[in-house]
């Protein structure tokens, strides 16, 4: 049995792996059920919010915002 750079090694117990830290369009799309153009409206939206508030800094990827701020804000309860 070899090594596979792509396989997701699940602990005892585990049912799936945790999410991510940032949320991006598509799962944008399918919390709200909005077209693909409108959930970039809204990541670029809440990135200025968290850039303005000086929470987050420029460099973090464009296209993506925290799922935490983003299920806050949304009022999104997982």
């Amino acid at each position: 049995m070899g090594f596979t750079p792509n396989a997701v090694i699940k602990a005892p117990g585990v049912i799936s792996a945790a999410p991510s830290y940032y949320i991006g369009a598509p799962e944008v799309m399918g919390y709200l059920g909005c077209k693909e153009n409108k959930a970039y409206e809204i990541i670029r939206g809440l990135r200025k919010e968290l850039i303005d508030a000086g929470r987050i800094y420029p460099g973090i990827p464009q296209g993506k915002v925290p799922r935490k701020y983003f299920l806050e804000r949304c009022m999104i309860e997982e």
